[in-house]
């Protein structure tokens, strides 16, 4: 096989059965060969969703994922990230700036930018979210590569996360990105990594029950996201490892084989969760991986 990012020949097979099709507790009828390159790292699987653009187009991903597409449950979700995603980007950066968010949903995040920035662009390819968008004054594309024609070379700040390990092409993802940006402009990028430690301690239970999903195509790493940035043109590419999960969940895992089974006792402090966050950030063990490009 193949690699689809990178062309190589020399890849492997690292799994080969049912893994999660949207939602918690949901998988596939199929077994479903996993796939990792021994040259640039990244693990993906051949496609199984069918007509992926009218299947983030419409209201089946959502509904598939979190079982509502509906505006006000969104924001029950997903407002609680936001705080997450400024500390990865600090506040500072989009004041008076001309910001995008690509694969914003019902742009949650945005609506705590909108007062600061200059102007806001939102990406997002759910045409119901993107009627909240327009009701709510942004400039609003399905995908980046639409507004570029409209903003090449003028965006100061672009965010993104979780949403490059969904999309088919990466590297015209990530050239779209630096089409958009002006010159010394910043993107934050962040995404899912493979979860070494859990990977380790549970194997395929892991694998099965959360990692491996249809709707993410990709599993990158370090390597093969700098290789992609550089690729399109970034010369300064910097990456941060941030733990998401807690030691609650890790413990819960191992306890019960099950995710959402987080462990509340009084010896797991706040202190020592912070710890494991910290140590699984700064020797790269940990669960989520922010990019900071600049052009």
């Amino acid at each position: 096989m193949e690699c689809s990012l990178c062309g190589s020949k020399n890849t492997k097979v690292i799994y080969d059965g049912k893994i999660r099709n949207g939602g918690l507790g949901k998988y596939t009828d199929n077994n479903i060969k996993m796939y990792q390159c021994c040259n640039c790292d990244v693990i993906w699987h051949e496609d199984v969703l069918s007509d992926l653009q009218q299947y983030y187009e419409s209201e089946t991903y959502r509904q598939s994922l979190e079982g509502t597409s509906e505006e006000n449950d969104f924001y029950k979700k997903h407002d609680r990230e936001t705080l997450e995603k400024l500390q990865y980007t600090g506040t500072d950066i989009y004041r008076g700036k001309i910001v995008a968010d690509i694969g914003c949903g019902c742009g949650a995040f945005l609506d705590f930018l909108k007062g600061v920035s200059a102007s806001v662009i939102a990406v997002e390819p759910s045409e119901i979210y993107r009627e909240v968008m327009d009701r709510k004054g942004f400039f609003t594309y399905a995908y980046a590569k639409e507004a570029v024609s409209n903003w090449a070379e003028k965006v100061d700040i672009i965010t993104s996360f979780d949403v490059i390990e969904h999309v088919p092409e990466p590297k015209e993802f990530m050239a779209d990105i630096y089409g958009l940006l002006t010159s010394g402009g910043t993107a934050v990028i962040g995404t899912p990594t493979e979860a070494p430690i859990m990977r380790k301690l549970l194997g395929e239970i892991y694998e099965r029950k959360l990692l491996f999903s249809t709707q993410h195509l990709w599993i990158f790493s370090e390597k093969n996201l700098k290789w992609i940035a550089q690729d399109a043109g970034f010369e300064k590419v910097e990456i941060k490892y941030c733990q998401r999960y807690s030691l609650n969940n890790l413990l819960g895992w191992l306890r019960d084989k099950e995710p959402c089974s987080d462990i509340h006792e009084d010896f797991i402090t706040p202190t020592l969760n912070t710890v494991w966050k910290n140590e699984c950030g700064e020797y790269g063990f940990a669960d989520y991986l922010v990019m900071y490009l600049t052009k």
